[in-house]
Formats: C-alpha cells, structure tokens, sequence
C-alpha cells in the first residue's frame, strides 16, 4: 500500500491529513480522490503538484507512475499569493 497525503487546501476540503491506498499508478490514486472527495477537491487535483518519494511526477512516468508498497504519493494544490 502507498501513503497519500494531501496538502493546504487539499486537507481542509477533505478533512484527511493522509490514508492508505491500494493504487497501483499516480493517475488511480488521482481518481480515487476525486472518488472519495468529489467536486470539493476536483478542481484542485487539475493542477496539482504531485510528488512519488520526494520526486516531481513530472520527471518520472507522469500519471502512469507505478506505485508499490511504502511509496508516498504527496499532493500539493497550487498556492496563489501576492
């Protein structure tokens, strides 16, 4: 199982710091999301930044990113500021 752990706006809109997941692929965790939260989180899960390990989806197999036992899946919802 990989951890999922959620960020910001993510942790307030769901109420979840982090949970469990059988997942096998960034993008399934993704969904899954969505399918446990709904339209509360959707549209932040567009542009999220999604980190396996540590390491930027965007630099590994992007959603398709396999996920084993013990990986973490972080999710962070963009940030606006200024």
């Amino acid at each position: 199982m990989a951890t999922v752990k959620l960020f910001t706006i993510l942790r307030k809109a769901t109420g979840e710091q982090s949970y469990e997941s059988s997942q096998r692929t960034v993008g399934a965790v993704l969904k899954e999301v969505e399918k446990r939260h709904g339209d509360k989180v959707s549209r932040y899960l567009k542009n999220c930044i999604v980190l396996v390990n540590g390491q930027n989806i965007s630099y590994l197999k992007g959603k398709r990113t396999k996920l084993g036992p013990g990986d973490e899946v972080s999710l962070f919802p963009p940030v606006a500021g200024g």
